[in-house]
């Protein structure tokens, strides 16, 4: 374990421990209600970043900041004032579908379940490709923009398209993580209370980016 190890524990206690201290979770639980966007801003832009670091420390070996890390935070942040406002969309979606009778929940503890099951199954099957798509091209166009010789011509979406992988992206990231990974922890993160889905969904951006750098490291080898 070296330095960078230690800072990157460090800080992540220091996060967790702000959401487990009654007095900060308490006033951070306040602000999600009366502000969901900026505090879904600020959440993903720190704790995904952080899932991002983690995944390049996994899969490099080493502790690297990625071309245009600014840029990154601030499209992680971007990204957590879209789930923020997904998360609404599909949860009362799903109700409004399983009120009318258009989606089936059972009955007792068991339409809890299914309900929940139901958000993230609409969700991560209807939203989840195009925005992992969109997601990867950024991340592809901030790549590509950082290694392009000044007064190099413009990206075009067509240089953006031919240099993803999209045997990997939908070989395993959409066919393989949205059913056996963001289902099932979404399903868990829908049957939290409202304002404590977005904490869970940054979180889970990190274990996402675990099992994709051990998946990258798994190819190398």
């Amino acid at each position: 374990m070296n330095r960078g190890d230690v800072a990157w524990l460090c800080a992540f206690c220091a996060v967790t421990a702000a959401f487990f201290v009654p007095e900060s979770r308490g006033a951070i639980l306040e602000l999600t209600k009366a502000q969901p966007y900026p505090l879904g801003f600020a959440k993903f832009a720190i704790l995904a970043t952080m899932g991002e670091l983690l995944a390049i420390r996994l899969s490099a070996g080493s502790w690297k900041r990625p071309a245009g890390f600014l840029r990154r935070v601030a499209v992680w942040g971007l990204i957590g004032v879209l789930v923020t406002l997904m998360f609404e969309v599909f949860s009362a979606g799903v109700r409004s579908a399983i009120a009318k009778g258009l989606l089936w929940s059972g009955d007792g503890p068991f339409s809890t379940v299914a309900t929940a099951f139901l958000m993230s199954l609409v969700m991560n099957f209807a939203f989840a490709p195009v925005f992992m798509v969109a997601h990867r091209m950024s991340d592809t166009y901030l790549d590509e923009a950082a290694a392009r010789e000044p007064g190099a011509a413009r990206l075009r979406l067509a240089d953006l398209i031919a240099k993803i992988d999209w045997r990997g992206m939908i070989g395993f990231v959409i066919l393989k993580t949205i059913p056996f990974f963001w289902v099932p922890a979404h399903t868990i993160t829908f049957l939290l209370p409202a304002e404590y889905r977005i904490i869970a969904a940054a979180y889970l951006s990190i274990a996402l980016g675990v099992i994709l750098a051990l998946a990258k490291r798994r190819k190398a080898s």
